[in-house]
């Protein structure tokens, strides 16, 4: 009983606790607890708690040599090591608990960021499914090279380029997760959704007063990212005239507040996205070349979806996951079939759109197990593209096989085989091409290509 109500409170609470047994091992943790401190890496239940907690919450003094000794004193199995009070960007607050008879059964710690913002969630699950993704070796990770892990130590701008829904933010988040700013803000400005008239006031801020309608001094983005990162999205949409502005910014460094004659001195690291070819903005005259150059420290291009379709089998289970977290339920499997009606699509919404019909496939689904069979209708009618899937009532609908035919069947299946085979390599692995020249559906050439073991990514020999 102890385990599972420990267990419920852990996943239901919103506070960042923490307790540790007696045998200073990690009893339980909450929600924030493991978004803050473990994200990605497993469960740390069970485990001794100076091995898991050094250098983030503890000191670990009571190490030597790999081994732990007790830090207990005056009868207490908790020493003074256990109870400090801050490390680092957190604050601890220590308890111990005790039983009727007053002996301790652990130790409960609150931990507190001195940043508040690192514990907040957000409704867009975009950005909190980070962890997920490069855990499941998806989008993020595929993108991120030791190259880039390097250059996310450093202060140097980068520029992501790539379609609506790619994951530039999920990766901008990644790279200030990595640099040395993870425990101080990171804060979004998407210029897509800010009228033209109010990108100077969103990045720079007003002083009370300067204009009509400014009743309270509003800092702006920039500085509101002090000591952390700034995610510039949509680029383009920043407008000529305040495109100069934070030039002047990234050379100096230092805000003027309109309304407010006094200069501030900011440190923040500016990462930039757009879904438009730099090239085209330069020629079209929409971004300035010597904000571009500023910006482009490192130029990182994001391919769609579409172009790696191998990352969909592990973005649909990172997605599962991070539904079952939100929602506290068991969520269906998808099994191959399905995940080969997912991959015949083209995506153009990129990974946000994958994850909105997963999401709907989740809700919607009654079954243990979602098949290319009993895909829920409105998810059906968008992968189908045009070419039906299968329904139930097909799948009953194949006779079984006369023994006098099987010979037969057998040759007819590697010519198939043989047809698909260099039809693939006629079309470098090209689905859609490869589909059209075979007359058939991609959710059917999908289907051969798994039962005959072809594989898009492998060179072809006719």
């Amino acid at each position: 009983m102890y385990r599972i109500l420990s267990h419920r409170i852990a996943e239901q609470t919103d506070s960042s606790f923490l307790l540790i047994g007696n045998d200073y091992r990690i009893q339980w943790i909450s929600r924030p607890v493991r978004k803050l401190l473990f994200e990605g890496e497993g469960t740390v239940v069970g485990k001794l708690c100076a091995r898991v907690l050094k250098d983030r919450v503890c000191s670990a003094r009571c190490l030597k040599d790999g081994e732990m000794i007790s830090p207990a004193q005056d009868g207490d199995p908790f020493g003074p090591l256990c109870f400090e009070d801050r490390l680092d960007s957190y604050e601890i607050r220590n308890t111990i608990l005790r039983d009727s008879k007053g002996s301790s059964i652990g130790l409960l710690k609150m931990i507190v960021p001195r940043n508040p913002g690192i514990l907040e969630d957000s409704d867009d699950n975009d950005t909190d499914l980070d962890a997920n993704l490069f855990e499941s070796g998806g989008t993020c990770a595929a993108l991120f090279p030791a190259t880039l892990s390097r250059i996310a130590r450093t202060t140097i701008p980068i520029l992501l380029v790539g379609e609506t829904g790619t994951g530039k933010e999920v990766l901008a988040h990644r790279i200030h997760h990595m640099s040395p700013r993870r425990t101080q803000p990171f804060v979004v400005l998407d210029l897509s959704v800010v009228p033209e008239t109010l990108v100077d006031d969103s990045l720079f801020g007003h002083a009370r007063g300067s204009f009509t309608g400014a009743t309270a001094d509003y800092t702006g983005k920039l500085l509101q990212a002090d000591k952390g990162t700034l995610f510039l999205d949509e680029l383009e949409n920043i407008p000529l005239a305040v495109q100069a502005k934070l030039l002047r910014f990234l050379e100096t460094g230092i805000i003027e507040h309109i309304g407010k004659n006094q200069k501030t001195l900011v440190d923040v690291r500016i990462l930039a996205a757009t879904n438009v070819d730099p090239v085209t903005l330069l020629k079209t005259g929409r971004l300035r070349e010597d904000l571009y150059y500023r910006l482009r420290g490192m130029t990182v291009e994001i391919p769609p979806l579409r172009d790696r379709k191998e990352e969909i089998p592990p973005l649909i289970q990172a997605f599962r996951i991070a539904w079952g977290e939100k929602y506290d339920e068991t969520v269906p499997e998808f099994d191959a079939s399905a995940i080969a009606c997912f991959a015949s699509y083209s995506f153009p919404g990129n990974i946000r759109e994958l994850k909105h019909l997963v999401d709907l496939c989740l809700a919607l689904s009654s079954d243990q197990t979602i098949t290319e069979f009993n895909l829920p209708e409105p998810v059906r009618k968008i992968l189908s593209h045009g070419a039906p899937l299968p329904d139930e009532s097909e799948k009953n609908l194949s006779l079984e096989p006369e023994p006098e035919f099987e010979p037969m069947r057998a040759t007819l299946s590697s010519v198939e085989r043989k047809m698909i085979q260099k039809a693939l390599a006629d079309n470098q692995g090209r689905i859609s091409e490869t589909a059209r020249i075979l007359s058939m559906s991609r959710i059917t050439l999908w289907r051969k290509m798994q039962k005959y073991g072809l594989d898009k990514r492998h060179p072809f020999s006719p």
